[in-house]
């Protein structure tokens, strides 16, 4: 290798990091944040081996994307870029679980009906099996599900506090209380923090346990998705009560206990 090439590893640092990818030394970077909340120019070009030049080509992709804000020396980490990471870390919680509970609930949606996601990460896992099916339209306030429909050209997509304009992914015509009691929903998809055969479906915020009951009560169906780690669980306020559901999905990773109980409670139960 050329000595004066500017990304040249010299002595101390690892050679293999100098043939990393630029995808894959951003990801380093973002782990390192992750770590430290805070990193240096400096300590990024010896860690990796490559130039002060080519980290700084980096934060600024990183910054551009809204993962970090470049500080004199380094960067910090956004809040854009922590909340990112939080979503992507629960959604990896139970990821098979999920999946399957998402499997089973997407076969209560036909083509033409207007359904509600809620923001949980469970629930998400279903707009990678909607994106297909024709006329179809979802209220969500989930902002990842609404950025993930935002590429099936045959879903409308409302979010609770707007409508998703794909063309430039803003927000427009904030919907009032008055104009969320009007919406028609054929079937609302939950899922929760907790539950419990006492208090149903919790959420460990307030505000999220209202918008999910106000738009559970305009459906005429309401589908609970709920994962086994889940059970037990016991938050600040109830979204819905387990007599409440229409259809309980749980998984099969169920103790022997938790199955007993939720047999033995009569509740409309499918484990998957």
């Amino acid at each position: 290798m050329d000595s004066n090439h500017p990304d040249s590893a010299s002595a101390g640092q690892t050679p293999s990091n100098d043939a990393l990818s630029s995808d894959a030394r951003r990801e380093l970077i973002i782990e390192e944040l992750r770590r430290q909340d805070e990193v240096t120019v400096t300590g990024l070009s010896e860690r990796l081996g490559v130039s002060d030049v080519t980290i700084r080509k980096d934060l600024q992709q990183l910054e551009d994307q809204g993962y970090l804000t470049r500080v004199r020396g380094g960067a910090v980490f956004s809040g854009r870029g922590q909340l990112e990471l939080r979503f992507a870390a629960r959604q990896q919680l139970g990821l098979e679980e999920k999946r399957r509970l998402a499997a089973r609930a997407a076969k209560f949606v036909r083509p033409g009906a207007t359904i509600f996601l809620d923001g949980s990460t469970t629930v998400f896992q279903m707009t990678r099996l909607l994106r297909h099916i024709q006329g179809l339209t979802v209220i969500t306030n989930g902002l990842y599900a609404a950025l993930e429909l935002s590429f099936a050209p045959e879903i409308t997509t409302i979010v609770v506090g707007g409508i998703l304009r794909k063309q430039s992914s803003s927000l427009v015509d904030l919907l009032t209380p008055e104009l969320l009691r009007r919406l028609h929903v054929d079937v609302a998809f939950l899922s929760c923090r907790g539950f419990t055969l006492e208090h149903g479906l919790m959420e460990s915020d307030l505000r999220e346990a209202q918008l999910k009951r106000a738009m559970a009560q305009a459906a005429q169906q309401i589908v609970a998705l709920v994962d086994h780690s889940k059970i037990g669980n016991i938050y600040i306020a109830s979204s819905m009560l387990p007599e409440e559901l229409d259809t309980l999905l749980v998984d099969s990773n169920l103790s022997a206990e938790q199955r007993a109980a939720l047999e033995q409670a009569n509740l409309p139960l499918e484990i998957v």
